[in-house]
């Protein structure tokens, strides 16, 4: 994906007017509770994007087990377990994410600058899970055939990279 998809999916949203939400526009109440509203589902499907990426390596894990049990290699078995636990914890971090204190009863309503600060953050770690995939898919199964411990430390670590990575975003909500 590219940048183009990303201003085209805003505009498409940032256009689209049901009924419903035209109505509610007009009315002061609901008005500030729609503004951005392109800017959080823009960012939603980047993140369900991001989550799909993210769980896929839940299969390589469950292949690489697979192919321990089939070739009878009983000490590697589980050996995956740590990293597919913190994998767990990061795919739920991104599905859950949140816009700091953003919403009606807060008084803290995020500016549209944080908000295009957000998307690009977050439209940026679909590069860097698209790396992270890359080093996973490549050299996990020659790695962890020499080295399980290494191996999996080495993944653990690339995990808490992104992971540290991605919640950088709460910090474009910190007001100064």
């Amino acid at each position: 994906m590219d940048q183009t998809w990303l201003k085209t999916t805003l505009e498409r949203f940032k256009n689209e007017q049901d009924p419903i939400r035209k109505f509610l526009k007009e009315t002061k109440l609901f008005e500030e509770a729609l503004a951005n509203q392109e800017f959080e589902k823009t960012d939603l499907l980047i993140r369900k994007e991001l989550g799909g990426i993210l769980n896929s390596f839940k299969e390589s894990f469950r292949k690489l087990e697979e192919g321990f049990v089939q070739k009878a290699q009983i000490q590697n078995i589980g050996k995956t377990n740590p990293a597919t636990t913190l994998l767990d914890r990061i795919i739920m971090k991104v599905n859950s994410a949140g816009y700091g204190l953003n919403g009606l009863g807060t008084g803290v309503k995020a500016t549209q600058e944080e908000m295009e600060n957000l998307l690009n953050h977050d439209f940026g770690m679909l590069t860097k899970v698209g790396d992270l995939q890359k080093e996973i898919l490549e050299t996990l199964p020659t790695s962890f055939a020499t080295n399980p411990e290494a191996a999996i430390e080495s993944i653990n670590k690339l995990f808490l990279d992104f992971e540290t990575q991605f919640e950088a975003r709460n910090s474009i909500f910190l007001k100064k």
